[in-house]
């Protein structure tokens, strides 16, 4: 499929898991592509393997974030006009027991991260006054709570994400910006792996309708039909890809 051909996209948290697998299906419908992340070591070892360009950015930080935008349209030899929003942290703890430092940090990543680089793109998309799409990525954690693995930061950064889209699908609309997002539920992802549990994917396989974990493909394949032409007409909503999990 070629649907992407002629677009320029930026993807952040791009040295892994959803963020590396939607790096690769944009380049492969057509679009040129740069991948950011905030660490160096898996960043190039990501561009070592897929001979993609790629800025380093703390997308926490204004100042990176104005700069790391701008690194990219330079490297995609124009204006960014497809952001896929994928960098984020996953932290589990009670709620009771979460110091302010952590709580800022989670949502400094996930939810103040995702607007900054959002509001970079868009800014330079209405300067140019060209069209453009933004495709941000949040959570399951956004639609219900989990007993066995209390994250209640994690949880509102990413019910931030879902609000955010909808408010700036507004507001740019009128600009040819479409914003959506994806909710993804358990996905085959190093964040997965770093809970170190090796009776884990069984356990949460079961639970599922589908009996099974999701691939970062699957969830890849659906922010690249968000951010293409086919859903042209779409913008303001959030497409959950979770085997089926907020239906039981």
């Amino acid at each position: 499929m070629t649907q992407l051909v002629g677009r320029r996209a930026l993807v952040t948290g791009a040295a892994s898991g959803i963020g590396l697998a939607t790096a690769r299906l944009l380049r492969e419908q057509g679009a040129a592509v740069v991948l950011l992340d905030r660490c160096v070591e898996s960043l190039e070892e990501a561009v070592a393997e897929t001979g993609f360009a790629s800025v380093t950015c703390d997308v926490t930080v204004p100042d990176a974030v104005e700069r790391a935008v701008d690194d990219a349209a330079v490297k995609l030899g124009g204006v960014i006009d497809l952001l896929v929003n994928a960098a984020g942290v996953y932290r589990i703890a009670p709620a009771i027991d979460i110091v302010v430092d952590e709580w800022d940090a989670v949502l400094d990543v996930n939810l103040r991260g995702s607007f900054l680089v959002a509001r970079v793109a868009a800014r330079a998309l209405i300067e140019s006054d060209r069209a453009g799409s933004i495709v941000n990525v949040a959570s399951t954690s956004a639609l219900r709570g989990y007993a066995a693995e209390p994250s209640v930061h994690y949880n509102a950064s990413k019910a931030g994400i879902v609000s955010i889209t909808q408010q700036l699908a507004i507001e740019w609309g009128p600009r040819g910006i479409r914003v959506n997002a994806v909710c993804p539920g358990v996905i085959d992802t190093p964040m997965l792996v770093a809970m170190n549990d090796p009776t884990c994917e069984d356990y949460l396989a079961n639970g599922l309708p589908l009996q099974r974990l999701g691939k970062p493909e699957e969830v890849a394949n659906c922010i690249a039909f968000l951010a293409s032409d086919l859903a042209s007409y779409v913008t303001g909503t959030t497409l959950v890809v979770d085997g089926g999990a907020t239906a039981v």
